[in-house]
């Protein structure tokens, strides 16, 4: 997963719309991580409260 992407004069919409991509995708490995880390420790205080 090392392709890069041909810059063209043409498309320059072309890298803000990866720059995107790339930033949605960071975040959605963020979310799960807090949502698969929170999940049990909410689940653990709520079991011993």
């Amino acid at each position: 997963m090392t392709t890069q992407a041909i810059t063209n004069a043409k498309y320059p919409i072309c890298e803000r719309a990866q720059r995107m991509q790339d930033v949605l995708l960071v975040s959605s490995f963020g979310l799960w991580a807090a949502v698969l880390g929170l999940t049990p420790v909410l689940a653990y205080r709520l079991l011993m409260s």
